[in-house]
């Protein structure tokens, strides 16, 4: 019997990564890690993890016995705090960049040996059409999220060969996490801003994340999921 990969998710809580799971566990050997609020999805094996604690981090992926699996590392984890940049302090910065590029970088370079030893690997990050415009007020997670993306194209040079990828998927507005919690007149202003004047659907990144894992020659790209926002 053929073993599924293992798809670490991270972030595992957020309001998106939900609905994604009760599709993909049935393909997928999903691991939800999370910080705060426990994942509802059941049958899933959830891990709280405190990124800031090293000791906490290794013991968590040392329980799961990795060694002998493919690995899918899907980024969900990420801070927002909106500020206009004269407002900005130093605390703001670290605690952002801590978040949405410090940890993920942790992340990857304690997977990457086991990666290296079976040469396969898949890594996405998990990014919004926001972070990519640079809409005012969000400088800290604009700025922290394209440091992520730059880092992401390196290291897609750099373990290419072994056949390790790193892709970013750039959300568009979807009917979860942060939309559903917007007044009506705005989501009615950003539906017109869409061409098709709608939503995404949740199974537009479903087949996103298949496509990316079983193609090995999508790699370094950012590949937009937004309707053409």
């Amino acid at each position: 019997m053929v073993k599924k990969p293992s798809l670490l998710i991270f972030g595992g809580s957020s309001g998106i990564a939900s609905p994604l799971v009760k599709v993909l566990k049935k393909k997928y050997e999903v691991v939800l890690f999370y910080n705060k609020k426990i994942p509802a999805e059941k049958n899933v094996k959830k891990i709280k993890l405190d990124f800031s604690n090293n000791l906490d981090f290794n013991k968590a992926i040392k329980s799961l016995n990795l060694n002998n699996k493919k690995l899918i590392v899907l980024n969900f984890a990420s801070l927002k705090i909106d500020k206009i940049s004269l407002f900005i302090d130093h605390n703001d910065l670290i605690r952002t960049f801590n978040v949405n590029t410090f940890s993920f970088f942790k992340v990857i370079k304690n997977l990457l040996p086991i990666m290296m030893k079976k040469k396969w690997g898949r890594i996405i990050n998990i990014s919004s059409t926001g972070g990519r415009r640079g809409d005012k007020g969000t400088l800290l997670y604009t700025s922290s999220k394209n440091a992520t993306e730059s880092m992401m194209r390196v290291m897609s040079k750099e373990y290419a060969s072994m056949n390790i990828t790193f892709n970013s998927l750039i959300l568009g507005n979807f009917n979860f996490g942060m939309y559903k919690k917007l007044n009506k007149s705005l989501k009615k202003e950003i539906l017109k801003k869409i061409p098709s004047g709608k939503t995404g659907n949740i199974s537009n990144i479903i087949n996103a994340v298949n496509f990316v894992v079983e193609s090995e020659y999508i790699n370094g790209s950012a590949i937009n999921i937004d309707g053409g926002y």
